[in-house]
């Protein structure tokens, strides 16, 4: 399908979700359309929003998206993302309310005294507010904004995000509706239907990854079943290219590592799910039991400690003390990162016996390249872990893949269990089948995405109407903690 005149705008929140939809947005620009980006913090990466690497001339820059809402609004909104987590699901999540909580304006402290609302009464609020958001305008100058532009289709992402990122962003979707604009919402991660605010003015359509995140819009976001499109993740689509044994060899001489050392690859989390330096304090606990081991090819065992790209400051001057342990890299002075970034990461994947990690997307990373993965609850990262929907989505106990343990001492037994006899990969290959890419493994999820957002724009009809509804889903389940 080819629309020369056609033209998309991607409203993304800063230019790190570039990372996520840099694909799309070079593919729409092969497929004849020119695209234009707009950033709710152009200047979160540094003063000069960086383009995908493929990018090409007929990408264009629009620097800031509008920020104008009026304060009704703003509060209708905060004040829901609030609410969200007075539902039953989220009755463990202490973390997540307080972190909606900060949001609120004075006027709607006292909503904080409120312990629970059933999901009913929690449909009800929704479904008034949305009736309250038709009778309210779109601000003005984000009309203007969307004129100016000129979109056959607006693309917005995430949308969720708590705060002004939100608010503001879901002003672009009302008035791109009250402009008759077609409006796509993307669901940048795997986290962001559990973990954010909510969807509270609805699009034509609303991108998911897979059947569980299906089944997080329509019933944790009230999205009308026939707006949800199931597309598989994009932003994994170049982790399913194989890793070449030259480029395996080149990264285990750059440690000097003999072929029969294991290497074990803890991966870093964020500043949210590892705030401080949690996670040095937690990594020095870690490699004290590692070496603690009784099993000698563990004990030995070569460790890299790779920092999440967002959360380098803790490990900034950080010595291990220990030999056989590096920090890599230390820094990350591209962000997205380059393609070169990532390949070195896919090397420390690749070559790793194991990879351990607290609450990362790097683990569905490892899981595509089917590496064993593992977890240890503790009691620094409950907020994380344990106060969480979605980290439960990567526990084997729970359908998922990472093996969990209770204490560092049952993680070592598990170790040295996984050094003796081997890795058991098939319980991450079934949810990369059914998480990363549900409509087949071997179906990169980047064009997929493309033909939606030209079947919506092409049809301009609410999503319940497009034909790519055609295309079979996988079944719906509850989503669980």
């Amino acid at each position: 399908m080819s629309h020369p005149q056609r033209r998309i705008l991607f409203a993304l929140a800063e230019p790190g979700y570039f990372r996520m939809y840099g694909s799309v947005v070079t593919e729409m620009t092969r497929r004849g359309w020119t695209a234009a980006v707009a950033f709710e913090k152009p200047d979160r990466r540094g003063s000069a929003p960086k383009l995908p690497e493929s990018g090409g001339a007929d990408i264009e820059v629009l620097g800031r998206s509008p920020h104008d809402v009026s304060p009704f609004a703003a509060a209708l909104r905060a004040g829901l993302d609030y609410l969200r987590y007075l539902e039953p699901p989220f009755a463990q999540a202490a973390y997540l309310r307080r972190r909606a909580e900060r949001y609120l304006p004075p006027p709607l402290r006292f909503l904080t005294r409120l312990r629970q609302l059933t999901s009913r009464a929690i449909s009800a609020v929704v479904a008034a507010s949305r009736l309250i958001e038709r009778g309210v305008p779109p601000n003005r100058t984000t009309t203007t904004f969307l004129r100016a532009a000129r979109p056959d289709l607006l693309f917005v992402s995430p949308v969720v995000a708590l705060g002004a990122t939100g608010i503001h962003q879901t002003e672009l979707v009302k008035a791109a509706r009250a402009l008759g604009i077609p409006v796509v919402v993307g669901v940048a991660s795997w986290d962001h239907l559990t973990s954010k605010g909510l969807v509270t003015v609805l699009p034509d359509a609303l991108f998911v990854w897979n059947a569980t995140q299906r089944t997080e819009a329509i019933r944790l976001h009230r999205v009308p079943e026939s707006r949800v499109v199931v597309t598989g993740a994009q932003v994994f689509d170049h982790w399913f290219k194989p890793v070449s044994d030259a480029a395996l060899c080149s990264f285990r001489q750059q440690f000097h590592l003999d072929p029969d050392r294991r290497v074990l690859l803890f991966v870093g989390s964020s500043p949210k799910m590892a705030p401080g330096d949690s996670e040095v304090v937690f990594l020095r606990r870690w490699l004290a039991a590692i070496r603690a081991s009784a099993d000698v090819d563990l004990r030995d065992a070569f460790v890299i400690m790779r920092p999440h790209p967002g959360n380098t400051a803790p490990w900034r001057d950080v010595d291990l003390n220990d030999d056989g342990a590096v920090i890599h890299p230390r820094t990350f002075p591209n962000f997205p990162l380059t393609d070169a970034d990532i390949d070195v990461f896919r090397c420390s994947l690749a070559t790793s016996d194991a990879v351990i990690g607290v609450n990362t997307t790097a683990m569905i990373e490892a899981a595509i390249l089917r590496r064993q993965v593992l977890t240890v609850h503790d009691s620094s990262f409950d907020h994380s872990q344990r106060q969480t929907l979605h980290f439960a989505y990567l526990e084997r106990d729970n359908g998922g893949f990472a093996i969990a343990a209770e204490s560092l001492d049952e993680h070592v037994a598990q170790l040295e269990h996984l050094i003796r006899h081997g890795a058991d990969v098939s319980a991450g290959d079934r949810f990369v089948e059914r998480f990363v890419r549900p409509l087949g493994l071997d179906r990169l999820a980047t064009p997929v995405v493309c033909n939606a957002i030209e079947a919506i724009a092409a049809s301009n009809l609410p999503a319940a109407h497009h034909p790519l509804h055609a295309a079979p889903a996988r079944p719906v389940s509850e989503p669980t903690r």
